[in-house]
């Protein structure tokens, strides 16, 4: 039997070990100096696994907390997860103690704080429950893209069956069909409108899926737009087809009146103004979008590649003074493949809209000039030459030398005006109008907001319109 004093002494020399290794069931007695270091780690894996096994536990209770409705039950799960907290309290200051006997064990001073042991573990845990949670969430993204399929599948059949009934009644030349001929018809209107909307929830699911597992793989970015943070890699993505957009409808707009110009004789006068007008808002448009960019560009590190890369593409594109596409030309040739952007959804229905008003518009808009509003840049003077300021399909306006506070949205449909609110002085409830628009095969809609001054476009906004679709 072994001397009490012995086990006596070995508690002086390592209080901690000794009590720490009772408390956790491992033999601490009689150990030499040389083989403390890895009893330590022993310890301190058992102690980190006990960590797991709670951090495992309150995460359990708290999603317990989240589907429990009656007192009783949230009750229990309270009192599941003080408990967990008190032992974790617990845990981690014993590691703690552990820690710091292995750094003195080893030559070294400064112990690891509680905060960075509990979020090494925390960490761990997440990471783990982040994976559980990504094949579950693709496993139902799986389940429900297959029942729209097979939805859409039977809505087919329902279409074809109607298509049949209407041909069968159509070719018996029977006066009493007429009611069910009716009905036919209005099965296979339904059937076409419920095939359409199985369409667009099956195209953006899709979407949706596609976009999930390239971010999980690191795929669907540009090199020189790595290290960028996705929301701001989208909206700086977005911007840049769009600013390539509309530099290539302002060279269109200069192509088609050089050629009306061209020809003295027959002048097409409602083609040439529409033309002007093209290349006018197109060039407003171009303003805010190069703003925007480079406002976004400033949110870049300023040694990134993306930072140098978008510098460059708005150089090219060129200052208000002259616009040039980005397809063609030695200035484009240094620029990164146009940004990859879904298609936009076609969408049927009803689109229902209601503006309130504005805030915080730009007082100073970008190529704008008070002596001449129409065509600041002077290559514009001469495509632009008498033209008149057409914000809607409704009524022309005259703008004025003086500032002026008042304001009008304007909304285009795929790139034709639908709507326009009235001239109302600048305010978050300037407005309050609702339009309803019908929808044909509709991709997007765009807001323009114009002050009735030498400004003009002051504000655009572009709306997918799948973004509505809910479900």
């Amino acid at each position: 039997m072994a001397d009490p004093g012995y086990y006596h002494s070995d508690y002086i020399r390592h209080p901690v070990l000794y009590e720490l290794g009772v408390k956790y069931g491992i033999k601490t007695e009689c150990i030499p100096e040389i083989a403390l270091p890895s009893k330590l780690e022993e310890l301190k894996d058992v102690i980190r696994r006990e960590i797991r096994k709670e951090l495992k536990i309150k995460e359990g209770a708290e999603k317990l907390r989240e589907v429990a409705t009656d007192r009783r039950s949230l009750s229990d799960v309270a009192n599941i997860v003080k408990k967990a907290n008190i032992k974790l309290n617990e845990l981690k200051s014993d590691l703690q103690e552990l820690e710091s006997q292995l750094l003195l064990s080893r030559g070294q001073s400064t112990p690891t704080s509680p905060e960075d042991l509990s979020y090494d573990e925390e960490i761990i845990l997440a990471s783990e429950a982040a994976q559980q949670q990504r094949q579950l969430g693709e496993a139902t993204a799986d389940r429900k893209l297959a029942s729209l399929e097979k939805q859409l599948n039977i809505e087919l059949k329902v279409k074809q069956g109607a298509e049949n009934m209407i041909q069968s009644i159509s070719s018996s030349n029977q006066s009493r069909d007429k009611k069910l001929l009716a009905e036919a018809h209005q099965m296979l209107a339904d059937s076409k409108d419920k095939i359409e909307y199985l369409k667009l929830r099956i195209s953006k699911l899709s979407k949706q899926q596609k976009g999930d597992n390239a971010g999980a793989n690191g795929d669907g970015r540009s090199s020189e737009m790595s290290g960028v943070e996705p929301l701001l890699d989208e909206r700086i993505a977005e911007l840049r087809n769009r600013l390539r957009i509309e530099a290539a409808v302002v060279e269109g707009s200069k192509n088609a009146i050089r050629l009306l110009q061209s020809d003295k004789k027959v002048t097409d006068k409602k083609a040439l103004q529409e033309a002007q007008t093209s290349l006018l808002e197109s060039t407003q448009k171009l303003d805010l979008l190069r703003k925007s960019l480079d406002m976004r560009r400033q949110e870049l590190p300023v040694e990134s590649s993306a930072f140098i890369e978008l510098g460059h593409e708005l150089r090219s594109t060129g200052s208000s003074p002259g616009y040039t596409s980005l397809s063609g030309g030695s200035r484009a040739q240094f620029l990164s493949p146009a940004p990859l952007i879904s298609p936009c959804v076609q969408v049927t229905g009803t689109l229902e809209v209601r503006l309130m008003g504005c805030q915080d518009l730009l007082d100073d808009v970008p190529g704008r000039s008070r002596r001449d509003p129409l065509a600041s840049p002077s290559d514009l003077k001469s495509f632009v030459k008498g033209v008149t300021i057409r914000n809607s399909m409704k009524y022309t306006y005259s703008i004025k030398e003086d500032t002026s506070n008042e304001i009008m949205a304007v909304l285009k449909l795929d790139n034709h005006t639908v709507a326009q609110t009235s001239w109302r002085p600048c305010s978050q409830q300037a407005w309050d109008q609702r339009f309803t628009i019908k929808l044909d095969k509709s991709r997007e809609l765009e807001i323009g907001i114009h002050w009735k001054d030498w400004r003009g476009l002051c504000a655009v906004k572009f709306l997918r319109l799948e973004i509505g679709i809910h479900w």
